[in-house]
């Protein structure tokens, strides 16, 4: 068995979710399924697209979730997919409005890219889907983090354990100094909710810790 490990948004609702869920959250992580991984991938690149544009032109996002609708090709997941993929866009339009790009440059990581921290022995996942950089100095300001399933809403709650992890995976990890926790922005976006990382972050990265610790024993124990 690979050693503990977690992605960040799911983190964030392992600690507010009950006893049950808490169990279950640790089960998909020891055996992921591909396919929920590759959920909402065409609203993901249309979404960072349109960042990386500075959200100029909103008519070529509304086009491209217009695009995915009609296209009915492929298996009746590929369709779903994309009829999610569609909404996915038009909510995250709704909630563009409180994303304050200012001057920063949005870099898109790799689908690819591995980004964690190790906390408390445990691999947590942070991988944000861009950074905010300056463009002159090319530090790191801040981050977007993008959170998609309906299912499993982001809570106000959970969003700043998400949003306070970012900011110390910034500032600790990726060695920037001018980190602004405001620009650590955590999108959850079948709500439609944006939120920031707070300006403190010690108790939160407390609970995180503790929680990790939980997870720790519970993995090495398999689980029971």
């Amino acid at each position: 068995m690979s050693g503990p490990k977690i992605s960040l948004n799911k983190l964030g609702e392992y600690l507010t979710a009950t006893p049950s869920r808490r169990k279950r959250i640790i089960q998909d992580q020891q055996d992921p399924k591909a396919f929920i991984a590759a959920r909402y991938s065409d609203a993901r690149a249309e979404i960072l697209q349109y960042l990386v544009s500075g959200m100029a032109d909103e008519s070529s996002l509304l086009a491209a979730a217009q695009r995915l609708r009609l296209d009915d090709n492929g298996t009746e997941f590929a369709h779903q997919d994309r009829l999610a993929s569609a909404e996915a866009i038009e909510n995250f339009l709704e909630a563009s409005e409180q994303i304050e790009l200012d001057d920063l440059t949005v870099v898109p990581l790799e689908s690819s890219a591995s980004e964690s921290m190790e906390i408390s022995g445990v691999s947590v996942s942070i991988r944000p889907d861009a950074y905010l950089k300056d463009p002159i100095t090319g530090d790191i300001k801040g981050a977007i983090k993008l959170h998609f399933p309906k299912t499993t809403p982001l809570t106000e709650l959970a969003a700043g354990y998400v949003g306070a992890a970012t900011k110390v995976f910034l500032q600790k990890e990726k060695n920037s100094p001018v980190v602004d926790h405001r620009k650590c922005y955590v999108v959850d976006v079948s709500t439609q909710t944006v939120s920031t990382a707070p300006k403190s972050h010690v108790r939160k990265m407390n609970d995180i810790a503790a929680a990790c610790e939980e997870i720790d024993a519970r993995w090495k124990r398999g689980n029971g």
